[in-house]
């Protein structure tokens, strides 16, 4: 069996000695960071819209951090949890 082919199971150890509840963490920050950059870049393109732009699409520009979070209903035109 090669070391590569080993796998994480309980407290055990990965091949480069790494425990494997380091291994969870780096994985969830790893998660974290790509869903922070992605977001990020979405507020990004989205401010550079035109208010025309936004507007087209239903947003104000007030709402682009909700809604690229995820907390503003398009369809309804509702802000859940107050927003930003």
């Amino acid at each position: 069996m090669s070391k590569k082919s080993k796998t994480l199971s309980g407290g055990g150890t990965a091949a480069n000695g790494l425990p494997a509840k380091a291994w969870t963490a780096l994985e969830r920050w790893r998660q974290s960071y790509i869903v922070w950059h992605t977001q990020r870049v979405a507020i990004r393109h989205l401010t550079s819209l035109s208010d025309r732009e936004l507007q087209d699409i239903g947003l104000s520009r007030s709402q682009i951090a909700a809604a690229v979070g995820g907390l503003v209903d398009l369809q309804r035109g509702l802000v859940a949890n107050g927003g930003f």
